[in-house]
Formats: structure tokens, C-alpha cells, sequence
């Protein structure tokens, strides 16, 4: 192997394993919350988001463009959006199943049963690739001088290295969120783990931009 391509396979790699990183982590806990049946769903809505990052990345360096990293924080708005939309759903099943009629506030035999469907905020393809791209939205400031540096070979490099990557984060993605021990985590804790999950990835993501300091 070349040593100018092993290089370029060097720095592809360490850029998707060093920006992708969290994306994985979030996709899993959202796959280990929802029912089995929408696994694969929000595991497309992973590779979905990602793909928009990379082309709205590629865009950026064919036009020698760079984003502004606190309007890219603003991005951060989306799962934090999302999250705060599960709480405050998951408060309000709550408050509806403590004062529904015949049914004491307390008390173990009668406590709120959650549906399968309320376990999880979040569930769709849709969600999953909106959550991916926020999350990933700072990844431009990587993946534009990355795309920047031109030669044939070094975009092949960056694909094929992009490419062998998500086809891993997916297959992570799938496993981990599908385990046993992780489903029986999230059907203890995933009601409120996955949407506050969501809220630490959106403030995360405008405090890494830089997006506070515009208030």
C-alpha cells in the first residue's frame, strides 16, 4: 500500500471513529427503547442523517464554504426539542394515569403501566435521521477540510473508509440496541434515559458550536 494512501486511510478513519462516536451511542439507546419491530427503522435513520452530513459537508468544500459553528450549534435545537417533548409527554401519561378514575396515585399494585410505545421518544426514521444530523452538525468543521484536500485517491480513501464505517456503526447499532440486557435496562429506565439523552446531546452540541455566546 502507498504510503500517501495509507495516510489518507489513517486520517479517514480517525475522522469518522472520532466524530461518530456519540452518534452511535445515542442511535443504540434509542434502538434498546423502542420496540423490536422499529429497530431497523431507526437504525436507517442513522445511515440516512449521516449521508446528509457528508453530502451537505462535500457541498461545502466544492464551494470552498465554511459553516459558521455557532449557526451550525443551532442544530443542538433538534433532539434537545425532541427530548424535552418526551418528558414532558411521559409527565403528562403520568399525571393522566394518577388521576384517572378508580386508580390510586400510589401504591405498587396500581402504579402507571407503560405501554410499549410509550417507552421511548423518538422511533421513527424520521426522528432517528434528524437526532444523527444534529448531532453530527459540528462534524462539518471536520469533514470539510477533509473533502477539501483533493486528489482521486484520497476521496476514494475518505469513501470507502465512510463507507466500511457506517456499515460497523450500524451493525453496532442494531446489536447493542437489540441485547437483552440492554432492552431490560430501557424497559426499566428508557422512558426517561432516551429523551434525557436527547436534551444532554442538543446542549452538547450548542455548547461545543459555540452557540451560547450569541445570548
Amino acid at each position: 500500500m502507498p504510503a500517501g494512501l495509507g495516510a489518507d486511510l489513517g486520517v479517514a478513519a480517525a475522522a469518522f471513529v472520532g466524530t461518530n462516536v456519540d452518534n452511535c451511542v445515542v442511535a443504540m439507546a434509542m434502538v434498546a427503547g423502542a420496540p423490536l419491530q422499529r429497530a431497523h427503522r431507526i437504525a436507517a435513520g442513522q445511515v440516512v442523517g449521516f449521508v446528509v452530513v457528508v453530502a451537505v459537508s462535500a457541498a461545502g468544500a466544492a464551494v470552498l464554504y465554511e459553516f459558521s459553528p455557532a449557526a451550525v450549534g443551532l442544530l443542538g435545537l433538534v433532539p434537545l426539542a425532541i427530548g424535552v417533548s418526551g418528558l414532558l409527554g411521559l409527565a403528562r401519561r403520568r399525571g393522566e394515569a394518577a388521576t384517572a378514575p378508580g386508580v390510586a396515585p400510589t401504591g405498587r399494585s396500581r402504579r402507571w403501566r407503560r405501554r410499549p410505545e410509550d417507552r421511548a421518544v423518538g422511533q421513527s426514521l424520521t426522528a432517528a435521521a434528524l437526532v444523527t444530523i444534529a448531532a453530527g452538525g459540528d462534524n462539518l468543521a471536520v469533514y470539510i477540510p477533509l473533502l477539501r484536500v483533493g486528489g482521486a485517491t484520497n476521496l476514494a480513501a475518505i469513501a470507502a473508509v465512510f463507507v466500511v464505517g457506517e456499515v460497523l456503526v450500524t451493525w453496532l447499532v442494531l446489536a447493542g440496541g437489540r441485547h437483552p440486557k440492554a432492552r431490560q435496562m430501557m424497559l426499566r429506565m428508557g422512558h426517561v434515559a432516551v429523551p434525557a439523552l436527547l436534551c444532554c446531546v442538543g446542549v452538547l452540541v450548542m455548547v461545543q458550536a459555540g452557540t451560547f455566546s450569541w445570548l
